[in-house]
This record gives structure tokens, sequence and C-alpha cells, in this order.
């Protein structure tokens, strides 16, 4: 699979659920298609709105192997920034995303493969 097939290149779409500490749960995906819902319509949402679905977005598309997904979760991240909403406060908003058992730790998560990805990203943009 190529870069442009693979928006995780060079991480394998079957490694794809090992990527991150947790996953959604059966509430979380409810929330996360809330959410994403209101954002789709222009709803303007908090900060932590946004931080949340940031992180449920990357959860749900590396969990279900959907590469269109993740190049949308990079699209959301990259439009949000150009609208001057950046990351922030991520901590907290992950930390009330696990209190409300919206995530949960992924059985299947490889410390260190994310890290690969970013690797990959930054020593491409260097050589250009």
């Amino acid at each position: 699979m190529t870069k442009q097939e693979n928006p995780l290149y060079p991480i394998d779409i079957d490694d794809y659920p090992k990527l991150f500490d947790y996953v959604l749960t059966a509430d979380g995906l409810i929330h996360f298609q809330s959410l994403k819902r209101n954002y789709v319509l222009g709803k303007t949402l908090t900060q932590d709105e946004y931080n949340k679905l940031r992180l449920l977005y990357v959860y749900y598309a590396t969990a279900n192997r959907n590469t269109s997904e993740v190049f949308a979760w990079q699209d959301l991240c990259v439009t949000l920034d150009n609208q001057g909403i950046i990351e922030k406060e991520m901590y907290q908003s992950k930390e009330d995303l696990k209190k409300q058992q919206l995530i949960t730790e992924n059985p299947y998560y490889v410390s260190g493969l994310y890290r690969k990805y970013t690797e990959f990203v930054k020593n491409n943009m260097n050589s250009k």
C-alpha cells in the first residue's frame, strides 16, 4: 500500500488497531457520532468537544482499519488548525473520556508504533 493509499504510511493497515492506547466503547462510538454530526452541520463546539472529536475520530478510524476515515481525521485536524482551533488541554479531554467510560484501554496497543509514523513524516518534511 502506497503513501497515497495509506494515510499512516509506513504503518501497515493491519497494525492500525495497535497504534493508540485507547479505543472507543459503545457509548464512545455514540458520542463520537454525535460530535461528528454537530461538526458536519457547522455547529460551534467547545474546545473540549473539538479535542474529544479529534481523539475519538482517530481511535474510531484506526480501530476499524478505515483509511478513508483516517484521511478524514487528518483533514479535520488540518482544517481545525487552519481555523485557529488548535489542540490544547488534550490531556484533560482524554481524562474526561476515560472517566465517562467513552474510551477504554486498548489490549492490542504497541507502545512506540505511532512514533514510527511521526518520525517518517518528520524526516520526509525535513528532506523537502
